[in-house]
């Protein structure tokens, strides 16, 4: 099924800034961001990490570059990113070790990295050997049975804010982003539990997915009246003090967490470490797998991604 975009207003032109829908406007990689970040969550993944074996990565990128155009007009979005040995920055720094990791080395890292999102299972770009490939789907629930992404971020400041890189960073990466990949197994205990014991722990109603302390979906939750160690509570921005803009997808064995933001360092790591030491959720979760890669802005006319920090 090929999906056919609407016609999208650009996020910048919408209102004062306090308001979001997803940009329905046909993605292209010519443009200030790279597709498959704020446009539309679709309903398939494709992540695929590749080492480059002694390939040039501006050969490679300018192929693809070409190649996720094409896939653009055909309703796919094409993200792609960098890895540490490609673009050494202090925000690329491998991820420390967090309590309960258990993580599998054939499903870590890469050199470069290629995020497909459709509403049909894409098939990956070709050019290089898969390192470690995953694939997801979004359900009506996620894979802990609760509905996810409520508390996302959803305005374009709140992007401008967490999200995009603006400055103290290589200069071709503003407007970029970086992405943290978990592979997250959902472990057996948790569904040997009562519908109310997990309620507890996510900090949610089961059926309705409102906040334990509202009735509606979309309720902010009152957090200091939730269990201290409940997901949302732990979780939450305020809570955390650290945002991300989250985008995941359920796997037979768990999510394929997926996470934008505009420094690793200073978001990720310190809302993980938090999580792993004070939320209820972590003892009936186990990550598999982890990465991180640098998702440049999006190309120049007669260019290609991430040519501007490999020249």
């Amino acid at each position: 099924m090929q999906r056919r975009w609407g016609k999208g207003v650009p996020i910048a032109q919408r209102g004062p800034g306090w308001t979001y829908r997803p940009d329905d406007a046909p993605p292209s990689v010519y443009g200030p961001h790279q597709p498959g970040i704020v446009t539309p969550h679709l309903t398939h993944a494709l992540l695929t990490a590749y080492d480059l074996d002694g390939a040039d990565p501006r050969e490679v990128l300018e192929h693809w570059t070409k190649e996720a155009e094409t896939r653009h007009a055909q309703g796919q979005t094409v993200t792609l990113g960098l890895g540490p040995a490609v673009l050494p920055s202090p925000r690329l720094k491998p991820l420390p070790h967090f309590h309960g990791d258990a993580l599998d080395p054939r499903r870590c890292g890469g050199d470069l990295a290629v995020l497909i999102q459709a509403d049909d299972p894409p098939e990956p770009l070709e050019g290089l050997r898969p390192r470690w490939q995953r694939r997801g789907a979004r359900r009506g629930r996620g894979a802990l049975g609760f509905h996810d992404g409520t508390l996302n971020l959803k305005r374009p400041r709140d992007f401008d804010r967490h999200v995009w890189v603006t400055g103290n960073d290589h200069t071709g990466m503003v407007g970029g982003t970086y992405l943290v990949v978990r592979d997250i197994h959902v472990q057996p205990t948790w569904h040997t539990l009562k519908d109310g014991e997990q309620e507890q722990i996510i900090g949610r109603d089961k059926r309705t997915g409102a906040p334990l302390t509202g009735t509606r979906l979309f309720d902010a939750p009152i957090l200091d009246q939730l269990p201290p160690d409940a997901h949302i509570r732990v979780a939450a921005p305020r809570t955390a003090h650290v945002a991300i803009l989250r985008r995941g997808y359920d796997t037979p064995e768990g999510l394929l967490f997926l996470a934008f933001m505009a420094d690793p360092r200073r978001q990720f790591t310190p809302l993980m470490q938090r999580l792993a030491e004070h939320d209820a959720l972590h003892a009936h979760t186990q990550h598999r797998g982890s990465a991180i890669f640098a998702i440049p802005p999006g190309a120049q006319r007669n260019s290609f991604i991430a040519q501007p920090l490999l020249d």
